[in-house]
């Protein structure tokens, strides 16, 4: 029986087998990546010096029917997702957020309203409580209502949202009952306190400069009230909202993508032309001239896509307004002073400012064209590819046996 060599380790104990094929592995990558790249620039930008009439014409037709599928899906993905993204803030979040910030507001005011009211004693019993007290839990109730059918939360925020409505019912029920105990100073306080904590985890003293106090918001597990519970939905709100008009990899990467195929693809319908023209005699080609016509679509596209993600970039600031910078007092002052100018922190003036921030983020005549650009490229790209089709086969055709081709 033959004896079989073996050879020895390499140093550190691994096969020299292995070393040796590390070392010729980033050599064949790079031949690899080379071979490639002179193979894609053979066909997105070939020469037509000193070449074939047939080899060139091959050439584009493979390149420019893939270029324009790959130039209008890239810029189709991108300019369809700004577009979401701008109808989901204007048709959802923000005025998801709107409402959540004015039931808020409202259920403050009518707390401090009720208060008051209470304070009158029996007065309060007979005469009942204020206009002002049941137009705030009523306008409180419907933005509750409302932020529930705009499909702008979760399935389990929408049953926290409901959670919130039956607390609010429970809340405005304690107010009653302290109204029916209105002659009885020890039974009001005891309903209108527990109201009081269903309403805020801290509440805040009422002052005579003060009388409709903002509520701080509790977190994690104390956040049990009605307050906290919608001040965490407007928080995973903002979030989300500030999401989606963010610049993601993948919107970057297919803008990228897209910039340099449509450059490819414009420079190579322009080259093919006038490669037509000087060896074939053809002054014009309408197919291929038609093909180029959806580029002049992509500065209108391109200038619609910045205004949205600019206005989506203002709602951001503005939701953040929304949250932070409205306030039951804020809210009092613009309601009795309605001569006074808009307050820029009421909810009414940053819904004004959010709806027409978004509507002008627009170019109102491109509604409706986002799903069209990716089928507007595969018909260019097979105008092209018939277009030189025709052309190859017409030369082939012409061409007599043996002649240069």
């Amino acid at each position: 029986m033959a004896r079989q060599e073996m050879r020895p380790p390499a140093p550190g104990g691994r096969p020299r087998g292995l070393a040796h094929t590390a070392l010729r592995l980033p050599r064949a990558v790079a031949a690899v990546t080379a071979e490639l790249g002179r193979r894609v620039r053979r066909y997105a930008w070939p020469s037509s010096a000193d070449r074939r009439n047939r080899g060139y014409l091959r050439d584009r037709l493979v390149a420019l029917p893939l270029l324009a599928v790959v130039a209008f899906g890239a810029l189709g993905w991108a300019y369809a997702g700004a577009r979401d993204d701008s109808a989901y803030l204007r048709d959802r979040a923000a005025p998801a957020l709107v409402d959540l910030a004015d039931a808020r507001a409202s259920l403050l005011i009518a707390q401090g309203e009720a208060e008051r009211n209470l304070d009158e004693g029996r007065a309060a019993e007979l005469s009942g409580l204020s206009d002002r007290y049941r137009t705030r839990i009523a306008r409180a109730t419907q933005s509750l209502n409302q932020v529930t059918r705009s499909g702008a939360l979760t399935v389990a925020e929408e049953q926290e949202l409901r959670v919130v409505s039956a607390l609010v019912v429970d809340y405005t029920s304690r107010i009653g009952r302290a109204q029916g105990h209105a002659g009885d100073p020890v039974l009001r306080e005891a309903e209108l306190s527990y109201a009081r904590s269903m309403l805020c985890s801290r509440a805040t003293d009422a002052t005579r400069t003060n009388p409709y106090p903002a509520c701080p918001a509790a977190t994690g597990s104390a956040a049990t009230s009605i307050v906290d519970r919608v001040t965490g939905l407007e928080g995973r709100l903002r979030a989300r909202l500030a999401d989606r008009a963010a610049w993601g990899a993948g919107g970057v990467a297919a803008v990228v993508v897209a910039a340099l195929a449509l450059v490819l693809l414009a420079a190579g319908l322009w080259r093919t032309v006038s490669f037509l023209r000087r060896r074939f005699r053809i002054r014009l080609s309408i197919p291929l001239a038609a093909a180029a016509l959806p580029l002049l679509a992509v500065p209108f596209l391109t200038v619609d896509a910045l205004l949205a993600l600019h206005a989506q970039h203002e709602t951001v600031a503005l939701a953040d307004a929304l949250a932070e910078r409205t306030s039951p007092t804020v809210e009092m002052i613009a309601e009795e002073r309605p001569f006074a100018g808009p307050d820029p922190r009421a909810v009414e003036t940053l819904r004004g400012r959010i709806d027409e921030n978004l509507a002008d983020g627009r170019l109102a005549a491109l509604d409706g064209t986002a799903p069209f650009v990716f089928p507007t490229g595969l018909v260019a790209a097979a105008v092209i590819a018939g277009a030189l089709h025709t052309y190859r086969r017409e030369y082939l055709v012409v061409t007599r046996p043996g002649a240069l081709a």
